[in-house]
């Protein structure tokens, strides 16, 4: 009978030296978490670079890095790599707040007109707005839905496109039109800005429907905490 020591390496001394089973993933949520708090800080520096520095420079860095950051993020939970509660919550939040600072400061500068980027908020207040009857039934958050992640994506990659078109005139120096780049990149923002909206509020009817299903199947909390029989 074979020596089952001498044959494998990895028992050599009398153990296993294979790597126990999640110590790959073990910082994928240390890095998901970074990700997102890098688009937190990403979000007052678009603030400042386009509504007082007017930095071109550094409001598209801003942009295309928030763009990156949610690109690798989305990227490491396709990997199923041990994803934890807490960091999906922050890229949630990281998103929001982004997407509620970019849409404010181009705005400010003319790009997005007011009713339009008042939808965003709106949204906002319609999710805060289930927070008292999640809670009375012992629920902080409802799961994140894929749909609300496809249109922050979907704002995320509006914002570059339109900033770049921002303060183009109608026509250029001698009459010419303007150039079909910048035309292009104008159309390409709306679209991806109209329809990230629209997802945006699908979604909230979806979280709608959630919470609504919730508080038909679940009693509420009892003064002491406990669930009512």
């Amino acid at each position: 009978m074979p020596n089952r020591r001498s044959g494998d390496p990895r028992l050599q001394h009398g153990r296993d030296t294979r790597r126990p089973r999640g110590v790959a993933n073990r910082n994928q949520p240390v890095l998901g978490k970074l990700l997102s708090i890098l688009r937190l800080i990403y979000a007052p520096v678009v603030l400042w670079a386009v509504m007082i520095a007017e930095d071109d420079t550094i409001a598209l860095s801003a942009f295309g890095l928030a763009i990156v950051t949610d690109l690798l993020d989305s990227w490491l939970n396709r990997k199923q790599l041990g994803r934890r509660r807490s960091g999906e919550l922050l890229d949630v939040v990281a998103n929001t707040v982004f997407v509620l600072a970019a849409t404010l400061a181009l705005w400010q500068i003319d790009v997005i007109p007011w009713p339009i980027a008042l939808l965003v908020p709106l949204r906002l207040v319609g999710l805060l707005a289930m927070i008292p009857a999640l809670r009375s039934r012992g629920v902080r958050t409802l799961p994140v839905h894929l749909l609300g992640k496809v249109a922050a994506f979907c704002m995320l990659a509006s914002f570059p496109l339109l900033y770049l078109s921002h303060d183009i005139p109608e026509t250029l120096d001698l009459g010419l039109e303007p150039s079909l780049p910048i035309q292009v990149a104008q159309a390409f923002g709306w679209a991806f800005a109209l329809w990230g909206i629209l997802l945006l509020w699908w979604s909230l009817v979806l979280y709608a429907q959630e919470a609504r299903r919730l508080m038909a199947t679940t009693p509420p909390l009892e003064k002491g905490g406990a669930t009512r029989a």
